[in-house]
């Protein structure tokens, strides 16, 4: 599964703002597909659609991919169950090698 790094986003569209001197309200002027509502919840690490954050990334010339988490646990599925317990190794019942039980 993949992810978006928030917090890593967060700092770089603050950082990208803050190296062009650009306020909210002065880079919603500057671009209007952007509002002040998403540049904020974009700086507070908060989730935006897949739209937004790719129109972000855009606007401020960054890499998407650069903010991508990929998970590295598989995920697991019905079919990788049953391919696992059709492996699986059995244990054959046959009889104990000591004779007379258990020792005193």
């Amino acid at each position: 599964m993949a992810e978006i790094d928030h917090a890593a986003f967060a700092a770089a569209v603050a950082e990208r703002l803050a190296r062009r001197k650009l306020s909210f309200e002065r880079a919603v002027a500057k671009w209007p597909d952007l509002n002040k509502a998403m540049l904020s919840r974009a700086v507070n690490e908060m989730p935006l659609s897949a739209g937004n954050f790719l129109l972000l990334c855009k606007v401020l010339r960054m890499s998407p991919y650069s903010f991508l988490i990929l998970d590295k646990r598989r995920r697991l599925r019905l079919g990788d169950i049953a391919e696992r317990l059709k492996n699986q190794a059995v244990t054959v019942d046959l009889p104990r090698e000591t004779v007379g039980g258990a020792r005193p």
